[in-house]
């Protein structure tokens, strides 16, 4: 992943820690030196701020291999400052596959903090015989724990993106239809998000940007909800781009670059032979530019692994897999013969076409 360092992989999973993560520990450095504590104390903070994140990790590959148990891969997980992130390349459809998907994650904490516990009371800690309670080599296992307390139950506050969030849609799910069940998991998010938005302004500015957060993952969840349940029952024929602008692979960049500036289009079909073997985007484009200059062949900066689609396979099938491998268009074949092209804004249009036609519908029913 961009800006990322890779960490390694367990059970065919890669693992990316980004690169903003150094300036949580250079924060954490700075303020230490700014309260005056040694070396040792600061030292501890950051073993401390460093096992809570394999503490994250393990969270996410809770959901990653409870995804995996149902058939559905993970892309990767990333650490970041303000967490971890399980690329899922999709969410179990049935709503008991995701429910246990979503609280896998807040249970390996609940298990940690549950050995931890344990741990600690075989080894005779007393609390109250605590002098201080700065972080060394024996408060460090209780700070722990209570971490990995906190971090189930916020994971748990049922409201999108996190985990509570899942949890609460697909209970709901088993009674209602999906999108249903998620706007009302949302609604009740953004209620969430309003009142940790209204305490933050008196308490805590940090729970308006947690409001916020919620706020907005909330909304987008169940905007690509709806998006997809519209989606359903179409095929990719629905939607094929069977006009599309060409470039043959070893023509110079100018000349695409001319077909770029004389059109709307932002693709094109890259052929040798009037047979396509790869797409040329304009981010493709404008990055030969910066390597190279225009003289380059089209070949040199081109995808030549284009995604590849049958013509009949399902919409939102289609739409799941280019989403899964960062693809913004595929070539799309019946029977090994080149049809056209599919695009993920054309996608978007049609979308936007059945959601107006939807939303007029609805207005008619209500107005008679």
């Amino acid at each position: 992943m961009k800006f990322s360092l890779y960490l390694g992989k367990y059970s065919g999973i890669k693992v990316f820690i980004h690169w903003t993560f150094s300036l949580l520990l250079i924060w954490i450095l700075i303020s230490s030196m700014r309260s005056g504590l040694t070396m040792e104390d600061t030292a501890w903070t950051i073993a401390f701020i460093l096992a809570i994140f394999f503490c994250v990790l393990l969270h996410e590959f809770g959901h990653a291999l409870t995804a995996k148990k149902y058939g559905i891969q993970t892309r990767d997980i990333i650490l970041l400052p303000i967490g971890g992130l399980a690329r899922l390349e999709k969410l179990p459809e049935d709503p008991k596959q995701e429910l246990w998907v979503a609280i896998a994650g807040p249970l390996v904490n609940i298990v940690i903090f549950l050995l931890l516990t344990v741990a600690i009371s075989f080894v005779g800690f007393d609390l109250n015989q605590m002098e201080d309670i700065r972080l060394n080599g024996q408060t460090i296992w209780l700070y722990l724990a209570t971490a990995n307390l906190f971090l189930a139950i916020f994971n748990m506050v049922p409201a999108f993106p996190m985990d509570g969030g899942r949890v609460l849609r697909a209970l709901l799910s088993i009674r209602v239809p999906r999108v249903r069940a998620t706007e009302i998991a949302g609604g009740i998010g953004q209620i969430l998000a309003i009142g940790f938005v209204f305490l933050g302004l008196f308490y805590n500015p940090i729970l308006v940007l947690i409001g916020i957060f919620i706020f907005l993952g909330a909304s987008a969840e169940v905007t690509q909800t709806k998006n997809q349940s519209l989606l359903h029952g179409f095929k990719v024929s629905d939607v094929l781009m069977s006009r599309f602008p060409v470039i043959s692979f070893d023509a110079p960049l100018s000349k695409a670059i001319e077909k770029l500036l004389d059109g709307q289009a932002t693709h094109f079909v890259v052929v040798r032979d009037d047979e396509p073997v790869g797409t040329l985007s304009r981010e493709e484009m404008i990055k030969g530019l910066n390597e190279a200059d225009d003289q380059i062949l089209v070949e040199k900066v081109a995808n030549l692994t284009p995604l590849v689609l049958e013509i009949f396979m399902p919409l939102e099938e289609a739409m799941k897999k280019m989403a899964a491998e960062n693809q913004k268009v595929a070539l799309v074949y019946e029977n090994h013969h080149f049809l056209g092209m599919l695009d993920q804004e054309n996608i978007s249009e049609f979308i936007m076409v059945k959601s107006a036609l939807i939303n007029k519908q609805q207005a008619e029913n209500i107005a008679m």
